[in-house]
């Protein structure tokens, strides 16, 4: 895990950057994820392709009570099949940010470990969405054969 560069598990996973917290969406089992604070940052950090060994040691030099925190919360990322490992190769110089930038850590950062927030209240609700049932090739909804 650790030296491996991770993507979005598109198309079945999808995320959305709302203020300070990401919202991803499993639309293949319905369940959603609240990520906040420290965990957002290193989603971020995550799917753009820091690999979670480069991530630890930068959280090493600057923090050391979350650093093994985050490789568990990665982990969990993965258990959730919502990062995959990435197809392309991705290196640090790759990134147009460094981890600075996806890491800036402020005090609430500093107490609060990593978690995954998981709900599935509304997985039912979101499987029985008629979005899912699209062909690629017609789209939705479909028009009536004459």
């Amino acid at each position: 895990m650790q030296d491996n560069s991770y993507e979005v598990s598109s198309p079945d996973i999808v995320a959305e950057l709302f203020a300070d917290e990401v919202v991803v969406l499993n639309l293949e089992n319905g369940k959603y994820f609240s990520l906040r604070g420290l965990s957002a940052k290193l989603w971020s950090a995550v799917t753009a392709g820091h690999a979670p060994r480069q991530i630890h040691q930068h959280l090493q030099s600057i923090q050391h009570q979350q650093a093994d925190a985050c490789l568990d919360f990665i982990q969990s990322l993965i258990d959730e099949n919502l990062i995959r490992i990435t197809k392309q190769l991705v290196t640090a110089g790759n990134n147009e940010m460094g981890l600075d930038d996806y890491l800036p850590l402020n005090a609430a950062d500093e107490m609060q470990a990593p978690a995954l927030e998981i709900y599935d209240d509304m997985a039912e609700l979101i499987l029985s969405d008629p979005i899912h049932e699209v062909d690629e090739d017609v789209g939705w909804p479909r028009k009536r054969d004459s």
